[in-house]
């Protein structure tokens, strides 16, 4: 499925419509750029096509369709990783390794989590060759997140710029 949503992303934003849903990772409700219902595998059930609040202020200037593309891509097949794939979480979670592993601050290290036969996989370690960059490796369900009920399936080896304090 990942190759064919990296084959057909390109032509998505193309079938995008004005209408009612998330936005701003599901903190308001509002009217926005979407995909056709009957393309909800690709689209992103919790924000519309422009993206979260930093992907509009980093694309701000770019046409609608090259902004909808990067966001896309960036968040590729995301509704079939939420529904498809997605696990709905009513047990506890096993936390092992640094629950704080991220690329803010930064805080390297592992950290697994495991719930019932679900299971998340992720390392944040910094790069040797590009520097102010760090690698965030992230494999299987997104558990590290306690308050979610629903996991969402991740593949996403990512080479993001460190942050310190929430800046760059």
């Amino acid at each position: 499925m990942q190759i064919v949503a990296w084959i057909i992303t390109p032509t998505l934003p193309l079938f995008a419509v004005r209408r009612e849903g998330w936005t701003d990772n599901a903190s308001v409700f509002a009217e926005g750029w979407k995909l056709p219902k009957w393309l909800s595998w690709f689209d992103t059930p919790d924000n519309s096509l422009d993206g979260d609040v930093n992907h509009i202020n980093k694309y701000i200037w770019y046409p609608h369709y090259l902004r909808h593309l990067l966001w896309l891509y960036r968040n590729s097949l995301y509704g079939f990783k939420w529904t498809v794939l997605g696990a709905r979480i009513d047990s506890g979670r096993i936390f092992d390794g640094n629950t704080k592993v991220n690329y803010v601050g930064p805080v390297y290290g592992t950290l697994r989590v495991s719930c019932g036969k679900y299971w998340q996989w992720k390392k944040v370690t910094p790069s040797k060759v590009f520097k102010g960059r760090c690698w965030v490796l992230n494999f299987g369900w997104l558990l590290d997140d306690p308050d979610q009920e629903v996991a969402l399936w991740m593949f996403s080896p990512r080479l993001k710029k460190v942050q310190y304090n929430g800046l760059t």
